[in-house]
């Protein structure tokens, strides 16, 4: 049997911020490689987000940044709000709870179930490619 979005979406937000979690400052400031850029550009063409593609060189933690805005994005989108710039935390450790947090909000929002499930598959590979 095949779970419902909501349940397949939670998880996959629930087993990226666990794997974060366990992450030290050298993971997060490690060359993103180009998979983890092909899994973000996945995730970006979601929300026909406005945020910077990655860029060659950069870290995991920008590459996780620009993932985390797209879900600010899509969330704003859901409940009709305006898009915000998400800032970027001091300590890249906090961007397991954001993953949290975001999830939440997408959740709690009127979003499309069929986007979930697409959100889930893109976050499971994200986790992947980390």
């Amino acid at each position: 049997m095949i779970p419902p979005p909501e349940d397949r979406f939670r998880r996959s937000v629930e087993r990226l911020t666990t794997l974060l979690s366990y992450w030290t400052p050298p993971r997060f400031s490690a060359a993103a490689s180009p998979l983890l850029g092909d899994a973000v550009t996945a995730l970006r063409s979601s929300s026909a987000a406005s945020v910077d593609g990655e860029v060659p060189g950069c870290s995991v933690a920008d590459q996780l940044h620009v993932v985390a805005q797209v879900l600010a994005d899509l969330a704003a989108d859901a409940e009709g709000r305006r898009r915000r710039p998400l800032p970027r935390p001091g300590e890249p450790s906090v961007l397991a709870d954001q993953f949290a947090v975001l999830g939440n909000d997408l959740l709690t929002a009127d979003v499309d179930p069929a986007l979930l499930d697409r959100l889930a598959d893109q976050l499971d590979t994200l986790r992947a490619a980390l």
